[in-house]
């Protein structure tokens, strides 16, 4: 009990700090929010083109940059547009916000993603009856205290929503609600490089009935995009993403600043002689890491509660490390998987090393000064996907440690919407 309450005292000490540092970094950053730089000009521009019927256009870098000259005095420093690089459906839900001006759309668009943190922690709370029961406000304290997510409310981007369809998810699975949990990740194709990998793992646990619903809502989106920009422009979508790859905007493709494997092994100054190789060991490891992270997780295996978590949050660390494209931002989708492991550490279900080790891990995804340091002083966040590995292995060793011991089961409660 003591040692809980001083972890609850911690917890909250710490995340205060983190918090009041977001609040600081935003301040500093205001005059490029006003100046339309944040990430959230690329959805107000994609929501422009849609509302004016240049559907048929959507990729056209000519009229993004015409487009988002508009409403935005940042341009002048760029020599192109910030590109719309997701799905065509996703735009549909930026048309509502281009009614108002960039900014005012900017503030709702903050609000709305602050509403969905309250709803994120509100599905969550069956499942975290110590972390809620003396402090029902740490869930929510922690959302604004974890930098990835500080970092997308900046940007205005849409990583808070992907983080709310892996909830659903989530709970769905632990319903034993396959084919529910499918249809959720279908709709979060709007970054399908955060889904597809989770999905992949899905199909190696041959879970058939996610897989079926995931097609269905993947179907669905699709044929929303098709009417929206027609056959023409919804083909040449996958071109335009890999010509912007290949040919990147200034600070738009940066992979020393990617905390996943791609960024761990490409992002330093290499030769030219040697990326095919680079490129090749990258796509061995992302392979590898996802039939490891399988190996792990039985979806199935619900009568335990410490093996079916650790086995899922392996999972969402691996579709991190292997995505072609992340950021910080993008990490806000272990949120869901870190409120997991804190519940944990509050249950005493973790011992030893494991706990000690847990700790750390947990410590470095929420100390903002060294997403800071690494990404704005070094130019390298893709260090940070050692933290991830490490996490990653200890969960495993965890879970192997309980296997062997033959411990207890705990039956998971399901959690209800």
């Amino acid at each position: 009990m003591a040692a809980n309450l001083k972890l609850r005292f911690v917890l909250t000490a710490c995340l205060l700090g983190t918090t009041l540092l977001h609040i600081l970094v935003f301040w500093l950053a205001w005059s490029d929010v006003v100046a339309g730089r944040p990430d959230f000009s690329i959805f107000y521009t994609a929501g422009l083109m849609l509302r004016r019927g240049q559907g048929p256009e959507l990729y056209d870098n000519r009229l993004q940059w015409q487009t988002q000259r508009e409403f935005t005095s940042a341009m002048p420093a760029r020599q192109g547009p910030l590109p719309y690089n997701h799905p065509p459906f996703e735009a549909v839900l930026c048309v509502p916000l281009t009614y108002l001006s960039y900014f005012h759309a900017y503030v709702v668009w903050a609000m709305l993603n602050l509403l969905l943190l309250a709803g994120i922690v509100l599905i969550l709370r069956p499942d975290l009856p110590r972390l809620c029961g003396t402090l029902p406000w740490l869930p929510l304290l922690a959302a604004v205290g974890f930098y990835p997510i500080a970092v997308a409310l900046m940007q205005g981007q849409d990583s808070i929503l992907l983080l709310a369809l892996y909830t659903l998810a989530y709970a769905a699975l632990r319903r034993g609600h396959d084919a529910e949990a499918g249809v959720w990740l279908g709709l979060g194709l709007f970054k399908f490089h955060l889904v597809l990998p989770f999905v992949f793992v899905l199909l190696l646990r041959r879970r058939w009935r996610a897989l079926t619903g995931f097609l269905v809502s993947g179907i669905a989106v699709g044929l929303i995009s098709l009417g929206l920009v027609g056959w023409r422009e919804l083909l040449y979508y996958p071109r335009y993403v890999w010509e912007i790859n290949r040919h990147p905007p200034i600070d738009v493709i940066v992979p020393a600043n990617m905390a996943n494997l791609r960024g761990l092994i490409l992002g330093w100054s290499w030769g030219p002689l040697v990326l095919p190789w680079l490129n090749a060991a990258v796509f061995a490891a992302s392979v590898g890491m996802l039939c490891w992270a399988a190996a792990q997780w039985d979806p199935a295996g619900r009568d335990n509660e410490t093996t079916w978590i650790n086995g899922f949050s392996i999972s969402m660390i691996a579709t991190i490390l292997v995505s072609y494209h992340g950021y910080n931002q993008d990490m806000s989708i272990l949120f869901l998987p870190a409120l997991l492991w804190f519940e944990q550490l509050l249950a005493g279900r973790v011992e030893g090393r494991y706990r000690l080790a847990l700790e750390f891990c947990l410590g470095a995804l929420f100390l903002s000064p060294l997403h800071v340091i690494l990404t704005l002083h070094y130019g390298h966040q893709n260090l940070f996907a050692l933290v991830l590995l490490a996490t990653a292995a200890t969960l495993a060793g965890w879970t192997a440690t309980v296997q062997r011991s033959g411990g207890r089961s705990v039956a998971i409660t399901p959690a209800s919407l």
